[in-house]
């Protein structure tokens, strides 16, 4: 018979496995790009902005609000590619099943 304490060491050992994954997605990255590659934006698997790198022809450019709007627009990538990444990585761990506050 399956018991509530098989349930809590199960709980237990995924809580233990989504932690180890937690930590292995914060060191991995994505980029996410905007203006034909001229914005980059690398993203941790923590959703968070490790760098951005844009073209010194930009730079010159004196369209501030174009340049603002690629930032944003690799920004944007760069998140949903993360998120994706977290997303497919979690869905490996938990056989699909979607836990709230992981994805």
């Amino acid at each position: 018979m399956f018991g509530i304490k098989d349930l809590m060491q199960q709980a237990a050992g995924l809580q233990a496995k989504i932690t180890a994954l937690q930590e292995e997605l914060a060191q991995r990255s994505v980029i996410g790009e905007a203006g034909g590659g001229m914005v980059k934006v690398e993203a941790s698997g923590a959703q968070e902005i490790i760098s951005v790198q844009i073209e010194r022809e930009l730079m010159s450019a004196d369209d501030i609000e174009m340049l603002e709007e690629l930032v944003a627009a690799a920004v944007n990538d760069a998140l949903r590619k993360s998120k994706e990444m977290v997303t497919e990585e979690v869905a490996k761990l938990t056989g699909g099943i979607k836990l709230p506050g992981l994805t």
